[in-house]
């Protein structure tokens, strides 16, 4: 942003939001990414190398020259993998990445990317019918290894609880059907294997 490399033009014309100009008149002042990003907003906080070098441990040098790569290449293919976003907040890293290709004006061109993966899934999995669940409490996909742990102490404020001030009870039945987020589509794998093989946690 700094260097101007982002396609002013594409960020007029197609987005919503980047700056001032395209900024609905009922948002906040500085509400847009823009002004997140330089450290105006509500943060404060500049969103600069030195700050993503103390927060990745990658050096400087290297993040602002990856940064003029994608700044500078035409087009551009941009998409992560399957891991990034799993860590508590981890969407908000998603999000970041996919921001790279509207920047840059790489979003409906050949060779470019929306920041989505490369391909939509083929195959059907037969599912069980959904029905209606009488309990309306819910939370996070991410917080599921806390629920078990320490789930009457998670609360709404806290820890995005949903439906009720707090949990009453923690999990103690899981139903993992075609699927493998138990362990490796989460993170700190240790821990959630020592979590799952205390039976006095999550029973079945």
């Amino acid at each position: 942003i700094n260097e101007n490399l982002v396609d002013q033009p594409f960020l007029d014309k197609y987005c919503v939001g980047y700056d001032e100009k395209t900024l609905p008149a009922d948002a906040p002042k500085n509400g847009h990414y823009k002004a997140y990003i330089l450290g105006e907003g509500d943060d404060n906080t500049a969103k600069t190398p030195q700050w993503a070098s103390q927060i990745t441990g990658i050096p400087v040098d290297r993040i602002i020259k990856l940064a003029r790569e994608i700044g500078t290449a035409k087009p551009a293919y941009i998409c992560q993998g399957w891991g990034p976003q799993r860590q508590a907040n981890g969407e908000l890293t998603a999000r970041a990445i996919a921001m790279l290709p509207i920047l840059t004006g790489n979003v409906g061109i050949s060779g470019g990317n929306s920041g989505a993966r490369e391909s939509t899934y083929t195959i059907t999995i037969e599912r069980l019918p959904v029905l209606d669940n009488p309990v309306k409490t819910s939370i996070s996909c991410f917080s599921w290894t806390d629920a078990i742990d320490h789930g009457p102490q998670m609360t709404a404020i806290r820890d995005g609880v949903r439906g009720k001030d707090k949990l009453d009870v923690p999990i103690k039945f899981i139903w993992n059907y075609a699927g493998n987020t138990l362990v490796n589509q989460h993170s700190d794998i240790n821990k959630t294997h020592e979590i799952l093989q205390d039976e006095s946690k999550c029973e079945m």
